[in-house]
């Protein structure tokens, strides 16, 4: 039975079930009350033209005026900016980065400033509740979405109907013929598209406001717009625009497109200010520990330049770019250190420590003596392993090839061959670290013990050393003076050198 139902009435046949359904599409065309098309013939009338042409009137100026691209830039804060109100506002200037400068520069610690900004942060983030974060989220959407129904290409599709017009100007009065269906389906696929992106019941005197405020002007035209939207909107729940695309096309299953905007915008928003303000506290922190550096090294050296390391550099880490390793860690640290040991201690603290103090000087225990001597010692031990370890890191030193060979085993996207580079990074890096260390811990007991020492010149009865008055004699200029620019020094050197390794003052 069915088979025969087949043969006499087509049905189960496609093809059949496919001309039956343009041929009901033809007959509600032809019905139409808009008179947009014509099944006979296949043919686009002047009355969807005409539609399409006050629509781009009404529209013209935002293509003039504002592009796609703002909404994802400036239109986009707007949006947000301008729905808070005035207590948001007052958190949100006080996350500004000038603000936060602004009450560093007037003497308020860092530490505390950064602790407040987080707390308003925190205060900030909690007045967008549900409520809020959607109706921005909607009005940012109704906006984007009429951005972009502005600049559907109308005059490319109206110049079909009437070659005549011109873009952009309508003091023309435009001839719109009848165009076959075929030139200008895929228009009207493309106009549907974002005409069923406007949501029908937005706030469009918001969307105004906000085209307004961003370009200094109106833009649109409102009473116009209403008049348009509403013959648009009439239009569009009819169904006509989508039977004609499905008659046009032979193709009755084509549905048109009708996503509403679901982009959120006040999550990133608020993820962005956080970022910026920690970015903002810690370049501040780096700031502020970069001045610090510079005095120190001003302190110890009397210059900002100071070059000492030939190998183990800066410089040195650009050959690591290209793998993922962190390259030389403590450049600037064992540049200073040994700077400061080659300039000075193995001249001026020698003179002083080891040969005055140490050698000459009349202790009254033995004790103080040796403790001195042994940090004195120590570092002479650290500044020769300071320059075997830079000179090993040359290009013909042991350190320098294994260096280049664990290089040309790295292959790109491969981590597993970085490990032998990382592994040898890691033991040189720890090496120089404990090396800056060691010293800075030495340097500290000969700091410490000067400082006691030139308390002990100043004394009617000396507790340390007996003859002070002979050691004096010595040297041609002051000792105390000696003693005290060398005490300096060391303390901002250690100062400089913890900074670098993250001690603790002992």
């Amino acid at each position: 039975m069915e088979r025969i139902l087949a043969v006499l009435f087509g049905i189960g046949d496609p093809e059949r079930e496919k001309r039956r359904m343009l041929k009901t599409i033809g007959k509600d065309l032809s019905k139409d009350r808009y008179k947009f098309y014509k099944p006979r013939g296949s043919e686009v009338q002047p009355n969807l033209a005409r539609l399409l042409y006050e629509t781009y009137k009404s529209v013209s100026a935002v293509r003039k005026l504002v592009q796609p691209s703002d909404t994802t830039g400036t239109l986009r804060l707007l949006v947000i900016e301008s729905s808070l109100d005035e207590r948001q506002v007052e958190m949100r200037e006080q996350l500004d980065e000038k603000v936060i400068r602004e009450r560093i520069r007037a003497g308020a610690e860092i530490k505390a400033v950064g602790e407040q900004v987080k707390d308003t942060m925190l205060d900030f983030v909690g007045t967008f509740d549900a409520v809020k974060v959607k109706q921005i989220n909607t009005e940012y959407n109704n906006l984007r979405a009429f951005i972009q129904f502005c600049h559907f290409d109308f005059y490319f599709t109206l110049k079909k109907f009437d070659s005549a017009i011109s873009e952009d100007s309508f003091t023309y009065k435009p001839r719109f013929e009848p165009i076959e269906a075929e030139y200008v389906v895929d228009d009207i696929r493309d106009f549907l598209e974002v005409a069923e992106a406007l949501p029908q019941d937005a706030d469009w005197d918001r969307v105004f406001d906000l085209l307004k405020v961003y370009r200094s002007v109106e833009v649109v035209d409102r009473d116009q717009w209403r008049k348009v939207s509403k013959t648009l909107f009439q239009v569009l729940g009819s169904g006509v625009l989508e039977k004609i695309v499905q008659h046009a096309s032979e193709d009755p299953q084509w549905v048109a497109k009708r996503s509403a905007g679901s982009n959120r915008i006040v999550e990133p928003y608020l993820n962005e200010i956080k970022s910026n303000v920690e970015q903002t506290l810690q370049k501040i922190l780096q700031e502020r520990r970069n001045t610090k550096i510079e005095q120190l090294v001003k302190q110890v050296f009397g210059t900002t330049v100071v070059a000492r390391t030939k190998h183990y550099t800066a410089k040195a880490n650009v050959s690591f770019q290209r793998t993922d390793t962190g390259g030389f860690l403590y450049t600037d640290a064992l540049n200073y250190l040994k700077a400061y040991l080659l300039d000075y201690f193995k001249k001026d603290v020698r003179e002083i420590v080891q040969d005055l103090l140490i050698v000459r000087g009349k202790w009254t225990t033995q004790i103080q003596a040796q403790q001195i001597s042994d940090a004195y010692h120590g570092v002479l031990s650290v500044s020769d392993q300071i320059i075997k370890l830079d000179d090993n890191l040359a290009d013909e030193g042991e350190l320098g090839q294994k260096l280049r060979r664990a290089m040309g085993r790295v292959v790109d996207r491969d981590p597993s061959s970085q490990k032998p580079l990382n592994d040898l990074l890691q033991q040189i890096n720890t090496e120089v670290l404990r090396l800056v260390n060691e010293a800075a811990q030495n340097l500290i007991i000969i700091g410490k013990n000067l400082k006691n020492l030139i308390t002990d010149f100043d004394r009617k009865e000396h507790q340390m050393v007996i003859n002070w008055r002979e050691l004096d004699g010595e040297i041609e200029d002051s000792l105390r003076e000696r003693m005290s620019t060398m005490y300096r020094q060391l303390y901002y050197l250690v100062q400089l050198l913890q900074v670098y390794a993250g001690k603790k003052s002992q």
